[in-house]
């Protein structure tokens, strides 16, 4: 399976708070949160946690769940005994890909925040999360357009992310044909560069040397509003 990576602090923010992890069948992108440096911990936690999880790939479903679970543990534990984390979180979105014996691949997805998976199959490409966050539940509704959530007040505010005192994971399953991408981003790509800039560029991927680096230049060409993380997995 190859796979491109990129992550910037982008041009406004000060730090990277978001981390990445990428295994032999396994991709994960965090979006940490927190005051005094909090979501540098709490993303680097979590995806220490999914390292060290014993996967096995016998059932991928089960598996990425309980990834999840047990990074929302420690983060919660590790906010618990130290003060100045009171409060940190971080998004994360967790694909596990096995291959099939005759071409393409099963991919499962575990998704909590507002990092995204996408796929491109067949060159059209498709987002397989949803955004838990307050804009994306209006969005979904109807209520605002995707235009609209680009400027909203209430853009950042997620409705649950590891740290949360409860959460839902999200869980996905799909099966991609030979030469299919999945792409995880955190928000810093997705606030800037809208489905169709990204499936474009996606499509270019295979005249690219980094395709995950030159969606990360693209998000910084419009502004770089925020860190900017993106992993890009072709699918053999």
């Amino acid at each position: 399976m190859e796979v491109k990576v990129a992550t910037d602090v982008g041009r406004v923010r000060e730090n990277n708070e978001d981390a990445f992890w990428v295994g032999q069948s396994c991709l994960v992108v965090c979006d940490g949160m927190g005051g005094h440096l909090a979501g540098e911990v709490a993303s680097n936690l979590a995806i220490q946690t999914v390292k060290d999880y014993p996967f096995q790939g016998m059932d991928p479903k089960l598996e990425v769940q309980q990834a999840i679970e047990r990074a929302q543990e420690h983060i919660l534990e590790a906010a618990s005994m130290e003060p100045t984390y009171t409060g940190m979180g971080t998004t994360i979105t967790l694909a596990w890909i096995t291959p099939c014996e005759d071409g393409g691949a099963e991919l499962t997805i575990g998704h909590v925040g507002d990092s995204r998976g996408y796929v491109l199959v067949n060159g059209v490409l498709t987002q397989l999360t949803t955004d838990h966050s307050v804009v994306g539940e209006l969005v979904r509704s109807g209520t605002i357009t995707f235009q609209e959530a680009q400027e909203h007040a209430k853009r950042h505010v997620l409705t649950q992310a590891l740290g949360s005192q409860e959460i839902q994971v999200e869980i996905i399953q799909a099966h991609l044909p030979s030469d299919s991408l999945v792409l995880l981003c955190t928000d810093g790509l997705t606030d800037v560069v809208d489905d169709a800039q990204i499936m474009t560029l996606l499509n270019r991927a295979s005249q690219a040397e980094n395709v995950a680096q030159d969606l990360v230049n693209f998000a910084n060409e419009l502004g770089g509003p925020d860190n900017i993380t993106v992993i890009v997995a072709q699918v053999p």
